[in-house]
């Protein structure tokens, strides 16, 4: 399906068009996040699954600012590097600006820096005491992605992440350096959800070239889009009118 969609429109992909540009998307994602580094993020944590939701809304062409919230789910490796506690709970929530590039009407690229809090919230099992510690920080997070439109509204997309935290724990100056930092590399999944301005000329375009494919050799995702554009172009239409 993906190999149909793809070389159906070869046209496209050699010079895509800059005529339907985005106002606002949505990231709804699953990560596995991975602590490293030499302190006591690296050390004594191991990573494991987490969520989060990204909005952003585009100034010009392809830049564009936004938040997120996340939460990532660790446990603790050696309670003797980061206390005495069983898991940990990441949460983040950050401010980001960025760069969208479409290199292709199905492809894009984004990256962005983004600022922001984060914190750990440590617990420990009934054995251990069942007390609950948190230890919070200043969030720097780069974020990148690969996305693929199905749709001109839903994408999936990869997205590799790099975070550092500069945490405010009260240590010995000797430890200082194990403590104050915790780095984290991040990888997620998820659905982009976009919302389009696209001209009645480009519709057009868009509806002639799948017309152009005769219909049993469409793939699926051609079908979608056929319905998708139609009608929107009615809707544009309608409103011109």
């Amino acid at each position: 399906m993906l190999s149909n969609s793809l070389f159906a429109q070869t046209d496209s992909i050699s010079a895509p068009e800059s005529s339907r540009l985005r106002r606002n998307v949505t990231d709804l994602f699953i990560q596995r996040g991975a602590p490293i580094g030499d302190n006591y993020i690296g050390n004594g944590l191991s990573g494991g699954l987490g969520f989060g939701i990204r909005t952003q809304a585009y100034l010009y062409k392809g830049l564009y600012i936004g938040a997120a919230l996340s939460n990532d789910f660790m446990k603790v490796n050696d309670v003797e590097v980061v206390g005495n506690y069983d898991r940990a709970t990441k949460f983040n929530a950050y401010l980001f600006a960025g760069y969208d590039y479409r290199f292709t009407n199905l492809w894009h690229i984004t990256g962005d820096i983004g600022i922001g809090y984060s914190q750990n919230k440590n617990r420990q099992t009934t054995a251990q005491g069942g007390a609950k510690f948190r230890d919070s920080g200043t969030l720097f997070r780069l974020t990148t992605s690969i996305e693929y439109e199905f749709t001109p509204a839903i994408s999936v997309f990869a997205s590799p992440s790099f975070e550092m935290v500069d945490y405010k724990i009260a240590t010995a100056p000797a430890l200082s350096n194990t403590f104050n930092n915790g780095n984290y590399f991040n990888v997620a999944i998820g659905i982009r959800i976009s919302d389009n301005i696209a001209s009645i000329d480009r519709l057009k375009r868009d509806i002639a070239r799948i017309e152009a494919i005769p219909e049993d050799q469409r793939g699926g995702v051609q079908r979608i889009r056929l319905k998708i554009y139609k009608k929107r172009l009615a809707r544009r239409l309608a409103r011109r009118n």
